[in-house]
């Protein structure tokens, strides 16, 4: 591992149309009371006045600030956040969306403690939600997890890996990047980076932290304000058909890249059941998300985006289809009873 680092902290963040919540974002992170850092914000090409706003922005941060334009957009933060990681240079890595902003001391605490406990992972446990004008109301503290798996004080996550998963399985982990604090060589020597997916790239990227960490560290302090924002991916307004074709993406990519995940630990290739319950915990969120779709569109119409989707995408989906059979003949003993 190279420890000769050229910054503490690189903060990324990925930028899409981010114009009404930007200069919250960038004002919250060039106010921290912690300075060795580096932000990297990724634009994936924003067609509002976001980039000319990140740019106004460069003179205060006195060279802190690079800006990475992408060629085209790609759809999500996920490509945005793999690249910013290769052009990181801190020891410690933290993902932000660009509608979100940090306590002063957040970056201050979350290195203290990554230090201290000499943590590869930060999991904050808490933080804050808020509406959109953020002056409108007081912030609200609020659990990342459900109550019942959060600390009073900083603990060590067990390093048994079945425990963990099922964990992960009672969603005692949150999902989203911006509640973990990160050693960038731990990242990069596991090889851990968003898989290329329009949605719930951030429950595969979390299975694998959990998997390939050896020190995750869970504190109580919440130092995160996740600002509710209308117009977000999940909250865009669609038909049923592009609704059918967003959910689907995640399903054909996320099941392979699961199962492809799996096959380098050996708890899963001993315990079948394990890697199957992980595999359906996956699906069954991106299903639940379609319900309400199922229920409008005819199941022909179902059956041509299915096939359509399918044809477009990459790979043989050798995982997908297996569980796929499992399931219909899952149902089908079900239905039979």
């Amino acid at each position: 591992m190279n420890e000769n680092f050229s910054l503490a902290i690189s903060v990324i963040v990925p930028m899409y149309n981010a114009e009404k919540f930007l200069p919250v974002c960038l004002e919250s992170i060039l106010n921290q009371t912690f300075s060795d850092f580096e932000l990297l914000i990724v634009d994936d090409c924003s067609t509002d006045s976001s980039a000319t706003i990140a740019e106004n922005f460069l003179e205060r941060f006195g060279g802190r600030l690079k800006i990475i334009s992408l060629p085209e957009n790609t759809g999500s933060g996920a490509v945005p956040r793999n690249v910013g990681l290769d052009l990181s240079q801190g020891k410690y890595v933290y993902f932000m969306d660009a509608d979100d902003f940090l306590l002063d001391n957040a970056l201050e605490i979350l290195h203290d403690y990554a230090e201290t406990f000499q943590a590869e992972v930060v999991y904050t446990e808490r933080g804050f939600n808020c509406v959109e004008d953020i002056f409108s109301q007081a912030l609200v503290e609020s659990f990342w997890n459900p109550p019942k798996f959060a600390s009073e004080r900083p603990i060590f996550e067990t390093e048994n890996i079945s425990e963990r998963v099922e964990k992960y399985l009672k969603l005692a982990f949150g999902m989203p990047p911006w509640e973990k604090f990160f050693r960038r060589d731990f990242l990069v020597d596991n090889d851990i980076n968003f898989p290329a997916m329009r949605i719930s790239e951030d429950l595969v990227w979390t299975f694998k932290i959990i998997c390939a960490a050896k020190k995750i560290l869970r504190v109580p302090t919440p130092l995160y304000v996740h600002r509710t924002n209308k117009i977000s991916m999940t909250g865009r307004k669609r038909t049923p058909q592009d609704e059918l074709k967003f959910w689907l993406n995640p399903l054909l990519t996320g099941i392979d890249c699961l199962d492809e995940f799996m096959n380098g630990f050996e708890i899963f290739n001993r315990a079948d059941n394990l890697r199957l319950r992980v595999l359906n915990f996956f699906a069954k969120i991106q299903f639940d998300f379609m319900a309400d779709v199922f229920k409008t569109l005819e199941r022909h119409e179902v059956y041509k985006i299915f096939v359509e989707e399918i044809s477009k995408s990459k790979g043989d989906h050798t995982a997908l289809i297996a569980y796929m059979i499992l399931m219909t003949n899952f149902y089908r003993n079900e239905l039979n009873k």
